[in-house]
């Protein structure tokens, strides 16, 4: 079963990295813009200078270009299936470390599982890759980064869950370096009341954003302004509104224009009042819940689906990174509720494709914001499953049996 499923993603890579096409100077999908950004470093300018084309700017930090100046050096087809297989790898590792502290108890050690808990664990971490498989294969065919950072994320929560915390700090520092984001982890490490590890985390990401401007020289402030100009203020110009992005900031954006039956400026600010009330209040829930929770990735998991909601451009391959919340969900299938909403997410995940509905159908899914319902959705879960499971075995949020259970 193993040796099948490695076949399988190893011949897949041939379809995914074959997206990226054969020319380097024109876009196919994001992995050519990573590409062309590494190969601007390597020709000695910086990401920001040279863009693969008007409408599709290099857009992250500076880091993510310079950690795949290897890759550059190699063909284009070559350097988009080895960025297959670290994605691959990537979904894989997020869906078993997400599995694995889910199977663990609050104290710090693994619980002991029964001989069938193996299979479960297995059933667990492949069911939440299907519950958001449409972004799965999304990410993979668009060759983005999400389904890394979502990995090194998880990975972040392991390593300080196993007592690795330095290194745990240095995982974190590096997912917000590569996309800004996942410094929502901080605020949850904030809730949890772990100061030094904030701390930490923050220092790190301090002396990492330091040492990726190193190589511009005395243009190195200038590129970290060009990054904060382009990305964060939205110099760009992006359309916040645009139907594919699914984030609250997206949806607030649609009904606004359609309010005003035009798009104006304030559908291209990142930031708006209705953002930031909504961002306020989720962030109180999912920080209230994970002060309560003892099992870490329970505690974690409303964070990963704020990621995708509170981002203010959330394209749907973004989606991607609500594995580990997925995983959240599907482990806890056997109470009726749960089992109702992981059914719902799946639908308005999946079933809202142009692959099944049509591109007119799709269209109105997406103006109408339903893979955004799937995500609240996915979240009302994460935080109502942390009350209910604390209420019923506040030792340990484990869904299954264990031999210590079953003498006792």
């Amino acid at each position: 079963m193993g040796l099948a499923l490695l076949s399988a993603i190893l011949l897949s890579g041939f379809y995914f990295a074959g997206k990226s096409g054969n020319n380097p100077d024109v876009y196919n999908n994001d992995f050519n813009v990573y590409y062309h950004a590494a190969r601007e470093i390597i020709a000695g300018n910086d990401p920001y200078a040279h863009s693969l084309g008007d409408w599709t700017p290099y857009i992250y930090p500076p880091l993510l270009a310079e950690l795949l100046v290897p890759l550059a050096v190699l063909p284009l087809p070559v350097a988009a299936y080895l960025w297959y297989l670290i994605n691959a790898a990537s979904i894989v590792l997020a869906a078993w470390c997400a599995v694995s502290l889910l199977t663990a108890n609050g104290s710090g050690a693994a619980q002991t599982i029964n001989p069938s808990s193996a299979l479960w664990k297995e059933a667990v971490a492949a069911g939440a890759v299907i519950l958001v498989l449409r972004f799965v294969l999304d990410t993979l065919s668009l060759g983005q980064v999400n389904a890394l950072v979502a990995a090194l994320v998880v990975a972040h929560l392991y390593l300080y869950f196993r007592g690795h915390r330095t290194l745990s700090a240095i995982i974190l520092a590096l997912a917000i370096s590569i996309k800004l984001i996942p410094a929502l982890l901080l605020a949850y490490h904030i809730a949890k009341l772990r100061w030094r590890h904030v701390i930490a985390c923050a220092g790190v990401l301090i002396v990492l954003t330091a040492v990726s401007l190193l190589p511009f020289g005395k243009r190195g402030t200038d590129v970290l302004q060009v990054f904060v100009r382009r990305t964060i203020s939205n110099q760009q110009g992006y359309d916040f509104s645009f139907s594919g992005n699914q984030s609250i900031r997206g949806a607030i954006g649609r009904f606004q224009s359609s309010k005003d039956n035009a798009i104006n400026a304030d559908a291209r600010s990142a930031i708006n009042w209705a953002t930031v009330a909504s961002a306020i209040a989720l962030l109180i829930i999912a920080a209230f819940v994970a002060a309560k929770s003892r099992n870490e990735m329970a505690s974690a998991a409303s964070f990963f689906c704020l990621m995708v909601l509170l981002s203010p451009l959330s394209w749907k391959a973004h989606f991607v990174i609500l594995i580990p919340a997925a995983a959240r969900l599907v482990c806890e299938t056997r109470r009726m509720f749960a089992a109702l909403i992981c059914a719902a997410v799946f639908i308005l995940f999946n079933f809202t494709s142009t692959r099944v509905l049509g591109v007119s159908a799709a269209e109105w899914a997406d103006e109408h914001s339903l893979v955004l319902v799937g995500a609240l959705l996915l979240f009302l879960a994460c935080v109502v499953l942390n009350v209910v499971v604390r209420k019923n075995k506040p030792e340990s949020v484990a869904a299954y049996p264990t031999l210590n259970d079953s003498a006792a």
